[in-house]
């Protein structure tokens, strides 16, 4: 299949480059981990949905700081795209990878991500105040992130994060391995949720940490909570009937971790950077697998 060809009428006829029509003048800057990440060509309601969806983390750079991640964001008119049924269809985006870029095209949006020499993003939309509840703008922030945090030696996990203090534990696992379970159980045991659907990690002065990050599974977005947390493990879950931690052979752990590194795990110019972050992390980080019950308890085994 041509790249884009499920979500417009004529993928091949798509020839904007880097070029667009702005939706306005107006820009807003949000910052964490990575950032800040400055979004351009806003109109005021598009300035207004972003602001309501990513309040805590809106930033205000002093004069004469430059950014660090930039977008563009562009108009393409309604007529590219195809009218999807979404009942019952499993949204999967569309990548096109590239050595010095990538494509991705979705639900009323395509976007270019230019990685070498340094991290820009164009992003176009027929959505007007419609950018955050389409989806759109959170797909293409999250992606941006992802990659932002590659370069930097970190990585984007699929995961719950649960903190406590100045600490946190991270919980991978397939979808249904039950990481918003855990998140609730950790919340009833006075933990904080970070998120139970992504997390970030980073390494700074040879410390691997974790931020909250804006982006809610199942469980919704939580307030946010300001500061970095030093990551204590990773752990792998499965449901059971005891809680217990095990050992993980290391080779299989890489591999548990790399399925949930999204959007760089199926990047094949980047996969080599992705192992050796993660390789990193595994070597510095305790884990393993994690098994728990439904009905709370684990959290003793996380003071150890």
């Amino acid at each position: 299949m041509q790249f884009a060809e499920e979500f417009l009428h004529r993928a091949g006829g798509f020839t904007h480059g880097r070029q667009g029509m702005p939706w306005g003048e107006k820009g807003i800057t949000i910052d964490f981990l990575g950032g800040p990440y400055v979004f351009d060509g806003l109109n005021q309601a598009q300035v207004n949905v972003i602001k309501r969806r990513f309040s805590d983390l809106i930033y205000t750079a002093p004069n004469g700081e430059s950014p660090v991640i930039h977008t563009h964001i562009y108009k393409l008119p309604e007529t590219y795209f195809k009218i999807i049924d979404t009942r019952g269809w499993e949204y999967q985006l569309d990548f096109d990878y590239q050595q010095k870029y990538l494509r991705i095209a979705g639900l009323r949006f395509l976007a270019h991500i230019q990685l070498e020499p340094h991290i820009e993003a164009w992003m176009w939309t027929p959505d007007d105040n419609e950018l955050v509840a389409n989806s759109a703008f959170e797909n293409i922030f999250r992606i941006i992130v992802a990659y932002r945090l590659l370069a930097l030696g970190g990585m984007v996990l699929h995961s719950a994060g649960l903190a406590q203090n100045n600490m946190a534990w991270l919980f991978i696992g397939r979808s249904g391995a039950g990481k918003s379970t855990i998140s609730k159980l950790g919340e009833s045991a006075d933990l904080t949720i970070l998120s139970d659907d992504m997390n970030a990690i980073v390494l700074q002065d040879d410390h691997y940490l974790t931020e909250q990050l804006p982006f809610a599974g199942e469980h919704g977005q939580t307030a946010l909570t300001k500061g970095k947390f030093s990551v204590q493990a990773v752990y792998y879950l499965q449901k059971s009937e005891q809680n217990r931690l095990r050992e993980t052979p290391a080779a299989k752990r890489l591999a548990e971790l790399m399925v949930c590194s999204p959007f760089v795990n199926s990047d094949p110019y980047r996969y080599a950077v992705l192992a050796r972050n993660l390789a990193a992390l595994r070597k510095k980080i305790g884990g393993g697998n994690l098994e728990f019950r439904l009905d709370g308890g684990f959290q003793k085994l996380l003071e150890r």
